[in-house]
């Protein structure tokens, strides 16, 4: 028994693997403060380069990651924290699955976004941020190698914030721990990693009456009223991965092919529930839409194994193949759905140093409604100009075809959603980055008015354009994200034509060029559109047709400074709320909270 158990627990410290390009011998940047500052890799096996740990001094006070200028916009509700959903289409992956739709897509950790270090020194770095609402942020990074060939490292970020508004609490945790092995000769590699996101928030269900705080009714925000009484929601997830690479040829001379050839195998566990307790509910919620007058306790959770094994090459002539295989287990108070999928894949592609080409298929075998979901696309580039297609037959989430709570309750047989999608782009160093998109979806998903889900009998054709620029004209620097979207129809999906997140400042160094300084605003703006709204009890965004929101120009105003180790910034968010009207709502009976001023301290040590 007890060889069976280690025999399990190697196993399952096997499963997370990634594949990724090794820190090399110059990992170390000496930069003026003379602090050396050490390199990290992402995920591996989407082999990504290294990169150096951030230096720079732009993003110290985007302490709400949803404000980063970043190609991705999105919809919020009044408290910083709190749910939110993209504002531009994104592809799904055809092996993701989660019961509910995720409305922490830009705070939680993911295999995706954590970080394994390989530092020269030990490395830590603490931040703090506060308002005068009492908006808490506190994050602590720590990595160091163990030996010469193991590295460890970890983060965790907290963000407690009282909100302005009446019930909207927010009390989020998110935690990740990663482990980084390499053996001297270079045939073994081994990417270990837990990732424990929560997020919880009292739920208030927006304003009860928008044209009330419209005309200022009440002197203090905490005194408007609300949908819901007293509820709250808790949204939590945990996520062990393993990743081993083993390559073969090491001993052979640099240009046999057999040098480059490995064996890959991931192993991974996730889990994630969402919990809603409404103990003392309002009548009438969301205009009559449906009545709740008892007390709510639901709970919906995800589980999936996976496993992944598969032999690559990654130089002249790159390919992957292999299998992949997921078991699924989705349940409610009533619903349980158990699912076996198997899933061949294979890339094949040719690289050069100003040119690459691939192609790339995945097909799905399973013992229920995944059955014969696929995917295949292809991707070309020539030096920074590029383009790719991808074409994907995809099931409907679990959560449109069952659910059941004591709100609510439906089953659905819905077809495959259909997409494709193609984008051109062309990429100047780090100055700009412009992609044209195309999609084509049908049999699209959504929650309707009437709170239940609707499939799409139409096509929903996507054109989008977008522009990532960071230009810089002596001291005066402008930074920022453009987006233009044309939509054929507005059945299934509702987002702006337009919208953008802009920063202008000046950067300028005092003391001997010690302290770096920048001082400048940051601008957010959308056309108007007819935002989906929030349903507590839910979980998720559902349509309306009532309210347009959008038109409104936020603005902050920063100053933040670099010395050192040390990194320093004030903010003054919306600082002339009210002097052109009270239309400024993030999400349907959901008002950005008034001006409000921020500060916060990013502080790094190399031991």
């Amino acid at each position: 028994m007890k060889k069976i158990s280690i025999v399990f627990l190697l196993a399952l410290l096997q499963s997370i693997v990634v594949i990724a390009q090794d820190s090399t011998k110059t990992n170390i940047l000496v930069v003026d403060s003379g602090l050396h500052f050490t390199r990290y890799t992402n995920l591996p096996i989407n082999n990504l380069p290294l990169k150096f740990i951030d230096k720079q001094l732009n993003n110290v006070r985007h302490v709400n990651k949803i404000n980063r200028i970043e190609d991705m916009f999105y919809q919020q509700l009044s408290t910083e924290g709190s749910a939110h959903k993209p504002l531009m289409f994104i592809m799904p992956e055809l092996n993701f699955f989660s019961y509910q739709p995720n409305v922490y897509d830009a705070l939680i950790f993911t295999k995706e976004n954590i970080k394994f270090y390989n530092v020269y020194k030990p490395y830590s770095q603490l931040s703090y941020s506060n308002t005068l609402g009492s908006s808490r942020y506190f994050s602590v990074v720590h990595a160091q190698n163990v030996f010469k060939n193991l590295q460890i490292g970890f983060e965790y970020n907290v963000n407690y914030s009282d909100g302005k508004f009446d019930k909207s609490q927010v009390m989020n945790q998110f935690f990740n721990a990663t482990a980084r092995y390499k053996n001297r000769n270079e045939t073994y590699e081994g990417y270990l990693g837990f990732i424990r996101n929560r997020a919880m928030q009292l739920e208030n269900g927006g304003l009860k009456s928008d044209s009330s705080f419209e005309v200022q009714e009440y002197s203090s925000l905490t005194a408007y009223p609300v949908n819901i009484n007293s509820a709250y929601s808790k949204w939590k997830s945990i996520d062990g991965f393993l990743s081993q690479k083993i390559s073969f040829g090491r001993h052979i001379k640099e240009n046999n092919f057999l040098k480059n050839i490995s064996i890959v195998h991931d192993l991974s566990y996730f889990s994630n529930s969402r919990i809603y307790n409404d103990q003392n509910p309002l009548e009438g919620y969301y205009q009559n839409v449906y009545f709740d007058t008892i007390s709510t306790n639901d709970s919906l959770a995800t589980q999936r194994i996976q496993n992944i094994i598969s032999i690559r090459n990654n130089k002249l002539i790159p390919f992957s193949i292999g299998i992949k295989h997921d078991y699924i287990l989705f349940y409610d108070t009533l619903n349980t759905e158990r699912s076996s999928n198997f899933t061949p894949f294979f890339e094949i592609g040719v690289l050069t140093k100003k040119f690459n080409i691939n192609f790339n298929a995945e097909y799905v075998l399973s013992n229920s409604r995944y059955n014969n979901d696929f995917q295949i696309g292809g991707n070309i580039a020539y030096k920074d100009l590029y383009a790719n297609v991808k074409l994907m037959n995809k099931s409907v989430d679990y959560f449109f075809t069952h659910y059941s709570s004591n709100n609510f309750i439906w089953s659905n047989n819905f077809k495959k959603t259909e997409i494709f999608n193609a984008n051109i782009g062309y990429e100047f160093k780090e100055y700009f980055k412009l992609n044209i998109g195309y999609y084509a979806l049908n049999n699209l998903v959504w929650i309707n008015k009437n709170l239940q889900p609707q499939q799409s009998s139409t096509t929903t054709n996507i054109i989008k354009a977008t522009f990532l620029h960071n230009f810089k004209l002596g001291m005066f620097n402008f930074n920022g994200v453009i987006s233009l979207q044309k939509l054929s129809t507005m059945e299934a999906i509702r987002l702006p034509f337009f919208q953008t997140k802009q920063s202008i400042f000046i950067n300028f160094k005092m003391f001997g060029k010690k302290l770096d300084t920048q001082i400048g605003v940051d601008l957010r703006y959308n056309t108007l559109y007819q935002a989906e709204t929030y349903i507590a009890s839910m979980g998720a965004f559902a349509q309306q047709n009532q309210i347009k929101i959008g038109n409104y120009l936020f603005a902050d105003i920063f100053a933040q400074v670099k010395l050192e180790r040390v990194k320093l910034f004030v903010t003054i968010t919306h600082p002339y709320a009210g002097q052109f009207g009270y239309n400024y709502y993030q999400s349907p009976h959901y008002p950005s909270e008034n001006m409000n001023f921020r500060f916060g301290v990013s502080w790094m040590f190399f031991d």
